[in-house]
């Protein structure tokens, strides 16, 4: 019998936390931007750091006094976190953009950092470093294990929620605490 693959593409991932072995994801929100028998990648959303857009920006040598209002930086994960990934509303494209949903969009180019530089930015828009990926089967097996909690993609939770209230945002749309959900259930 064939196994269908679930595509998670265009949802939130977040992985159940866990006593016996904390982990780099634990209380992480993870949008994922491919899921296929190859493997998945996704971005943190929730995972904050103290570097705004402005400094990226200068660091690439783009000039930014065009720039309104810097943004506060993401990890989006533990690979290539030399790398800068731009999770936006699809309204807008670039010449590397990935349309994910037909709401949210994925762009890697310097063109994309560039329309930034210049105030030409989506209407909704993030930016990580680095990226979360999976091998082939990796993530579908971890999921089979109760390692993550799979949440609809909501627009207004990944952009116009804060990533420190974002988690309590996902909790009230599944109405139960997902902090408090345990990956040991579920496997009798």
């Amino acid at each position: 019998m064939e196994e269908k693959n679930l595509s998670l593409i265009g949802k939130l991932l977040f992985f159940s936390p866990s006593e016996r072995e904390p982990s780099y994801f634990t209380n992480s929100l993870i949008f994922i931007c491919e899921h296929s028998q190859e493997g998945a990648i996704g971005v943190i959303i929730n995972r904050q750091i103290d570097l705004k857009t402005d400094n990226l920006l200068k660091g690439v040598g783009l000039d930014t006094q065009n720039l309104l209002s810097p943004k506060h930086l993401l990890i989006g994960g533990p690979v290539n976190p030399g790398s800068v990934f731009v999770l936006h509303s699809s309204e807008k494209e670039w010449e590397s953009t990935l349309k994910i949903t037909k709401d949210v969009s994925l762009s890697t180019s310097k063109d994309t950092l560039e329309d930034i530089a210049k105030n030409k930015t989506p209407k909704e828009y993030l930016i990580t470093l680095g990226y979360s990926g999976w091998i082939g089967g990796q993530l579908d097996q971890e999921l089979s294990e109760n390692a993550w909690i799979t949440i609809p993609g909501d627009f207004n939770i990944i952009f116009k929620t804060k990533p420190a209230d974002q988690i309590n945002a996902v909790s009230k749309l599944l109405g139960f605490n997902i902090q408090m959900v345990s990956p040991e259930f579920g496997n009798a």
